[in-house]
């Protein structure tokens, strides 16, 4: 063209894009305040399974420090009110049920039901969840950490995002929410593909849950109510830990896994899900996020985001309540020591990928050699080392892990082998019935 013009267009800067699309006003928790909402209360069962995360009174100068209480009160003031609060204790040594109790008055002036149970020996966040999953009251089960703050419309925001994919005819069965490490917006922007999949043949299994999809910045019919500006969900391949399920699906898989899960227990359940013939689902409005405190874990992170929290009703600054939880605890939530975390880690994701699909766990297995061992990185594993490890340190979590998750799923492949023999041999000289093939189904061994 003349004067050496161009005609191309410039690139839109993904970076800026996301920058304009976050600050837009009906991303802010409070956006929903000034309509009427197609609910007056919620059917939710909000079930937070505790470890140790109120160390002080309620009674003190120091109860606005309780990692618990936050959780609470977040779900106190959700809009519409929830139907309960289940909260297990996992057979804490803290204040746990004094802080429990100093919320009653406040639950019952909202009209939500507060159930407190204690487990006679520290059971592990799994069986926790499924006690609470059985005492649950209500049509939907939400599960949250204890150490996390939720938005006022998160509830209401899974709920309605549930119901719109049934009136759309789809076979939904979770819904995941965002949640964000000590920050109330998302990290940064994926593309949809990125957020939550597992490739069982790739070996490729990725969370990602705090990213915004980048196939929003620019779509200009990403809603699915055009008032509410509430963004249209998109499936995914795992679950993380703050999301709603119903009640009937939970029953259906049979609740949480309790075998060698000591982490990601979540992430099997949500393969479960998949696997019995549901669609698990994002719902990434950052209107419905929450606030993870990872109360116990040092990684100086400072908050980033609206702080929001006092502004609905709470009782301390999201600010403030990020800087106490950056501190190294051990016994508390499911804190443990980094070395072990990313043993059970490594083991946790071996036992999800081996059964469905051996080759691609074998690849996974090889690029966490690859990655971890030789090059240090912790990315796969969805962490970050707080302190570096030798390479023969990290050869032996991946060494030890390996072998744990191979006699794992040697054992169930035996227990397997064992029921179907136990059919055969009721089988000799008898007549089958739909009862003998109960054997088969039967859960594995703890």
């Amino acid at each position: 063209m003349a004067n050496g013009q161009s005609s191309s267009k410039e690139e839109p800067n993904p970076e800026k894009l996301f920058e304009e699309e976050i600050k837009k006003p009906y991303y802010t928790v409070d956006y929903l305040n000034n309509f009427k909402l197609p609910y007056e209360k919620l059917d939710v069962s909000v079930v937070i399974p505790t470890y140790n995360r109120s160390p002080y009174s309620p009674n003190s100068l120091k109860r606005e420090l309780n990692p618990l209480s936050w959780a609470i009160k977040s779900i106190l003031l959700q809009k519409p009110s929830v139907n309960e609060l289940i909260i297990v204790d996992d057979h804490s040594s803290d204040k746990t049920k004094q802080v429990v109790d100093s919320f009653r008055e406040e639950a019952l002036k909202k009209g939500v039901k507060i159930s407190y149970i204690k487990n006679k020996k520290h059971l592990g966040y799994g069986i926790s969840i499924n006690v609470a999953g059985t005492n649950a009251n209500s049509k939907y089960l939400f599960f949250v950490d204890d150490d996390s703050i939720m938005a006022p419309y998160a509830a209401f925001g899974a709920v309605y995002t549930f119901e719109w994919l049934l009136s759309q005819g789809v076979n939904v069965g979770i819904i995941n929410l965002p949640p964000y490490l000590r920050s109330s917006i998302p990290e940064n922007t994926l593309s949809k593909k990125q957020i939550s999949q597992i490739d069982f043949y790739k070996g490729i299994y990725l969370s990602n849950k705090a990213s915004f999809p980048e196939e929003y910045l620019e779509d200009k019919n990403k809603f699915i109510h055009e008032e509410f500006h509430i963004l249209k969900p998109f499936t995914i391949q795992n679950s993380g830990g703050y999301f709603l399920c119903s009640k009937k699906v939970f029953n259906e898989i049979g609740g949480f896994p309790v075998t060698i899960y000591k982490r990601f227990p979540e992430r099997e359940f949500g393969c479960m899900a998949i696997d019995n013939g549901y669609l698990v689902y994002f719902q990434a409005d950052p209107k419905f996020h929450c606030v993870h405190g990872s109360y116990g874990l040092k990684n100086n992170r400072t908050f980033k985001g609206d702080d929001w929290f006092r502004r609905v009703g709470g009782d301390i600054s999201l600010k403030k309540t990020m800087e106490f939880c950056n501190r190294n605890i051990n016994d508390t939530g499911c804190r443990i020591d980094q070395k072990e975390f990313i043993y059970n880690s490594l083991v946790a994701i071996f036992s999800i990928l081996y059964p469905r699909n051996s080759k691609g766990a074998i690849k996974w297995v090889k690029k966490v050699y690859d990655d971890f061992v030789i090059g240090g990185k912790t990315e796969m594993l969805n962490t970050s080392l707080k302190e570096p490890l030798a390479e023969s340190e990290r050869k032996e979590i991946w060494d030890r892990a390996i072998k744990e998750g191979l006699e794992f799923i040697r054992k169930r492949e035996l227990s397997k082998i064992k029921r179907i023999q136990k059919v055969k041999d009721n089988l000799k000289g008898k007549e089958i019935t739909p009862e003998m093939l109960n054997i088969l189904t039967e859960p594995e061994p703890l």
